[in-house]
């Protein structure tokens, strides 16, 4: 049957009548195997048809009958798998062409055939490291695929990895399945074993399985040419100009590398404050820098993917804190306000003590207390009260002093209203870090859940890879034996991201 008003353009540019019975087979054999295939079938093929125009390209029918799909995924969560389903199929038609759609031996065989291909043309046209070329045995590895692991995904997983990690064309177009996107990686992060084929394959298995996937920027880079593989950079800017420089310029070149940044601005002195040079004046304070800093990583798609992505970090006793805490909110001046970056507080227990006892908190210009910025604990407050006293007696330029009960409000104030700044604890990260012998940890990184040293010369980085637990959960006992193979699989992997990895 067709439908006589609307013709449908090909990807060659020509034109034909749209063949309803073929839209509806896909959606068939979408739904093949659910519990009520044909309600769901008669369902998305009446939708789908609701959008269709006379001129609409192959592509535009595929995505509205996906986006049919999703949309009733609220109603039954078995669209979810038709949305999958779909989906996938697009992606295959696009990456290694035409198949049988009723023979899966067809589209197994095109697949594994179309790897080898893929590597070859990677390499050619300089996406893919060579090393992917010279150190595999490529047949062996096509040999390996499992196209049927395709299945595990859930739609929102699915397409979010198409949009955030499949290597694509000039025009978008997808280069890579799912299952040549996890041994693109698994391959990416195994030159350097004894045998790069057999590691491979044991990586490709755990992370084709979804038991771990790697991080995203190791999901990005891994065996491209540029091998930019650590997700988290954590760092701080000093309080003179050479530094601020070479901080936007670090922020800039980290998130072309796809890395998230948290950055440490407790350091910079207080707007007011008396500048150093002979010419005598005033510095602007730390929001004109961060304001730089956060257009920065407006500017630069990280791995050319998406936003870059930054949180600032301020001890609260800086005197421009409570400028600080509104940094997120939408109204006011723009040149005052950060859009893409985030902010967290980082507050001690010194803070926490005084607002339980109902105590006054004490603020001051960081280039008159330098020091605070690296104390925690008991020597943090030692110091801290020490400057309360010079501060009562006059010796300090300026300070301010307000409840601190009242600070925390406002803190916990900006939070709900704007989700920011996150509450970050300085002394409950240095007292129990196991690395605390090299130095203060001065912020966490841009999710929070890294906390590292670092210092004005080194940038502190992270390296990431999740576990997934349910997956190693049956019957509601823990298989550890599988358990342990993943963590040990998982840390191989990370090691030899760290010799792969560039900047």
């Amino acid at each position: 049957m067709t439908s006589t008003n609307i013709f449908v353009t090909k990807a060659d540019g020509s034109r034909e009548p749209h063949n309803a019975d073929r839209v509806n087979r896909s959606i068939e054999r979408a739904c093949a195997g659910l519990s009520d295939p044909i309600a769901m079938v008669t369902q998305i093929a009446t939708e789908t048809r609701l959008m269709l125009y006379d001129g609409i390209t192959t592509d535009e029918i595929d995505q509205a009958t996906i986006n049919t799909a999703v949309q009733n995924i609220k109603e039954d969560i078995d669209f979810d798998k038709v949305a999958t389903r779909l989906l996938l199929k697009t992606i295959y038609r696009k990456v290694i062409g035409e198949f049988d759609k009723d023979n899966r031996d067809d589209l197994n065989e095109k697949h594994r055939d179309g790897f080898i291909r893929y590597v070859e043309e990677g390499v050619k046209n300089k996406r893919l490291h060579p090393d992917l070329l010279s150190k595999y045995d490529l047949q062996a590895l096509a040999e390996a695929l499992d196209i049927e692991r395709d299945e595990l995904f859930g739609y929102a997983g699915l397409d979010g990895t198409i949009n955030r990690y499949f290597m694509k064309d000039e025009h978008q177009r997808p280069l890579e399945t799912p299952q040549y996107f996890y041994m693109r990686v698994s391959m990416g992060l195994s030159y350097n074993e004894k045998d790069p084929t057999a590691a491979a394959k044991r990586f490709y298995k755990k992370m084709s399985r979804h038991e771990y996937i790697a991080g995203g920027s190791t999901n990005l880079g891994a065996g491209t040419t540029r091998p930019a593989l650590s997700n988290c950079y954590l760092f701080e800017m000093h309080d003179d100009m050479e530094h601020i420089a070479k901080t936007i310029s670090d922020v800039l070149l980290l998130s072309k590398g796809s890395g998230g940044c948290g950055l440490s601005i407790t350091k910079l002195r207080a707007t007011g404050s008396p500048l150093k040079s002979n010419f005598g004046g005033v510095s602007s304070g730390p929001t004109p820098f961060a304001k730089i800093v956060d257009t920065a990583i407006r500017a630069v798609m990280r791995g050319g993917k998406k936003k870059g992505a930054l949180t600032f970090y301020m001890e609260n006793w800086h005197i421009d804190f409570p400028e600080f805490l509104d940094w997120k909110h939408n109204a006011g001046d723009d040149y005052m306000r950060m859009r893409t970056a985030n902010t967290a507080a980082f507050i001690s227990d010194e803070f926490m003590n005084r607002v339980e006892a109902g105590q006054d908190w004490y603020m001051f210009d960081p280039a008159e207390t330098r020091d605070l910025n690296e104390l925690y604990g008991q020597e943090f407050s030692k110091r801290y009260r020490e400057y309360i006293e010079k501060a009562e007696k006059g010796q300090m330029r300026i300070f301010k002093k307000v409840p601190a009960a009242e600070q925390y409000r406002q803190i916990l104030t900006s939070l709900q209203s704007t989700a920011h700044p996150w509450l970050i604890w300085k002394d409950t990260i240095n007292n129990r870090a196991l690395n605390n012998n090299t130095g203060t940890i001065h912020m966490s990184n841009l999710c929070t859940e890294i906390c590292l040293p670092q210092d004005r010369q080194n940038v502190a980085v992270c390296n990431l890879a999740s576990l997934n637990l349910p997956a190693h959960v049956n019957n509601k006992e823990v298989d550890w034996r599988k358990l342990e193979e993943s963590v040990r699989l998982g840390v191989r992997q990370l090691d030899n991201l760290i010799d792969i990895n560039i900047l």
